[in-house]
């Protein structure tokens, strides 16, 4: 099992081997649980993870556009839940948006209503007297992936998450980079405009597709298992898709040259059958020769960002990771 140690700046992480590094002197291993959150954009998952790194609680709960408070009146409803059944000894946050060096939220897309500006960590640290770490949703799948054991600590590793809109992260060297203002790896907003809808994942999310596939009264789910049966029509559909996000992914190579390109999100459920069409189309949009990162799909599905949450709770004391 891997743990995870103080880094060099704000969200940067080095990783450490020694599950018992930083727990407390005279804490019991039996009382090493940590309630974590993941907010999405359409519902907030959370879960008891315990000194195994088992998940022993899970539920979920919809975030209604975050209307009348709604995200922060659920995660205290549910701490308070928590904390009559176990001892916790830390509240880990996975979030939809960018998160700032006080755990606060500083930048949040449409998705989320009056999100922008929120202090999930002062908020529930003075509520609870808790410790809480707050982590950018992708940079928590991404983590998350690394904390299992799931991926190679010592590769560099580009995440894209595909859901309601698209994230990036970018792990390398030992630490998650999110630029001088916590601002890197948007990758979403890739060729924004202020008028239009041209963006990445306004034209390429998962939920884009969905809408896309509304009109025929198909899932994506449905679509991919029309296409794996061979109906042509939404093959064709699921080709242009990947084709889209192939080309974008073809882009982040050619600046960044990860050892491994991970994707996640519900879709990463498709396994080979998406991921060999994203291969294929990427190796079409560079030219020959260049594509040499190893491309794979999220292991862990939806808990990935609750581990990842839970993950900062291993790291230094002196972290900068709020």
């Amino acid at each position: 099992m891997i743990v995870l140690t103080e880094g060099l700046a704000s969200a940067d992480f080095i990783i450490s081997t020694n599950p018992d590094l930083f727990l407390e002197k005279g804490t019991r291993k039996m009382d090493n649980n940590y309630l974590a959150f993941d907010i999405g954009g359409t519902s907030i998952k959370y879960g008891i993870i315990d000194q195994h790194l088992q998940v022993v609680d899970y539920g979920t709960a919809p975030t209604n556009n975050n209307e009348d408070n709604t995200i922060v009146k659920t995660l205290i409803d549910v701490t308070e839940q928590k904390k009559k059944k176990f001892n916790l000894r830390g509240i880990g946050i996975s979030t939809a948006g960018r998160v700032g060096k006080r755990g606060e939220i500083i930048y949040a897309g449409p998705t989320v209503k009056d999100y922008q500006g929120t202090q999930l960590k002062q908020i529930l640290e003075t509520a609870f007297a808790i410790p809480v770490k707050v982590i950018n949703d992708v940079d928590a799948a991404l983590m998350g992936e690394i904390f299992k054991g799931n991926l190679d600590r010592q590769k560099s590793i580009y995440c894209i998450a595909l859901g309601t809109g698209i994230g990036g992260a970018f792990y390398y060297d030992g630490k998650l980079l999110n630029g001088a203002h916590g601002l890197a790896n948007s990758v979403g907003y890739l060729n924004f405009q202020q008028i239009g809808d041209s963006s990445f994942e306004a034209k390429s999310s998962t939920l884009a597709f969905e809408r896309q596939l509304a009109q025929y009264d198909v899932t994506v789910p449905e679509a991919f298992s029309a296409a794996r049966a061979g109906e042509e029509f939404y093959l064709s559909l699921i080709n242009q898709w990947c084709e889209a996000l192939a080309k974008e992914i073809a882009n982040i190579c050619l600046l960044l040259d990860p050892d491994i390109f991970l994707i996640g999100g519900a879709v990463s459920r498709q396994g080979a059958f998406f991921t060999d069409k994203i291969k294929y189309y990427v190796n079409e949009k560079m030219p020959d020769g260049m594509f040499q990162t190893e491309l794979k799909i999220a292991t862990l599905q939806d808990l990935s960002q609750l581990f990842g949450a839970v993950s900062l709770f291993y790291a230094g004391p002196e972290s900068a990771c709020k």
